[in-house]
């Protein structure tokens, strides 16, 4: 597909690379400690640098010709997952729901140990070494000693005993009940709003199945034009681009001010233009 973005898509695309080179550079000076800082703030650091890396992807496939417009989908699908999951861990003034993603990732670990021994052990003749762990039983001291961590966890921290993290969706309640109970919850701020609207629509490229196969499908098998999408045009790139500049933005905004690190004088200009994007 020929085309050629238009100036006002010439300017998103260079706003769009100021934020994130921006965003990059602010969270490159924070020095972090993880021996003393507190596991929300860990967590809140990981997630920034998945936002950084996600938003440089969809710059990568937006900001050049061609555009891919369905992959952009996905890394925006990403976005408002980190979105929704920095507000949940912020939710209420304790670190427990932080600590839930420690504890989901050990027993994550556990998990995939487990199935990759037991996979093992029912073909013995495949090739399966995995690093370290050049035999079946060699998993068990990793199951073992991620055990004792996961108790470690709920007894000297107090974390909660759970198979696994509420889906996002049940956190965007717990999210949108935190907000009412501070009396500021309305249509803008709901999560649970915008992953309704939102979080199905973004996944369907993602999943392999009619509702995301068709998104590829253009017109007639008969008609002229290429009945299948590869590339996308200039006005999905701006589409892509307007929606995760607002993510990011609003992430980094919040990271900055975690940290200590917002200055109101640098961000005035990423704040006017995102404003300017809200009123199209």
């Amino acid at each position: 597909m020929t085309f050629e973005f238009n100036t006002h898509q010439k300017e998103l695309i260079k706003e769009y690379r100021e934020l994130i080179a921006y965003g990059y550079q602010k969270m490159s000076g924070v020095q972090l400690d993880f021996k003393k800082v507190r596991v929300r703030k860990r967590v809140l650091y990981f997630m920034m640098a998945a936002m950084q890396s996600y938003s440089e992807s969809i710059l990568k496939l937006m900001g050049t010709e061609p555009v891919y417009e369905k992959p952009g989908e996905s890394l925006l699908r990403s976005q408002l997952e980190i979105w929704l999951n920095m507000r949940f861990i912020y939710s209420s003034r304790s670190e427990d729901k932080a600590r839930l993603f420690l504890s989901d990732l050990v027993m994550n670990s556990i998990t995939y140990a487990k199935r990759h021994k037991t996979l093992w052990e029912k073909y013995p003749a495949w090739k399966m070494e995995f690093g370290t762990i050049k035999k079946p039983n060699d998993w068990d001291k990793f199951i073992s000693d991620n055990l004792s961590l996961l108790k470690k966890y709920r007894t000297e921290y107090k974390d909660k005993h759970f198979t696994k993290l509420p889906s996002l969706y049940d956190r965007t309640i717990t999210i949108d009940g935190h907000l009412k109970k501070l009396g500021t919850f309305s249509e803008k701020n709901s999560a649970e709003k915008f992953y309704t609207l939102f979080y199905p629509y973004f996944s369907q490229s993602t999943h392999a199945n009619m509702s995301g196969l068709q998104r590829y499908m253009r017109g007639m098998v008969a008609a002229k034009e290429p009945f299948l999408d590869v590339d996308s045009k200039p006005e999905d790139a701006e589409r892509i681009l307007s929606v995760s500049y607002q993510g990011y933005f609003s992430v980094l905004h919040f990271f900055l001010q975690v940290f200590n690190a917002y200055d109101p004088s640098e961000y005035d200009h990423f704040k006017r233009y995102s404003k300017s994007l809200t009123k199209k």
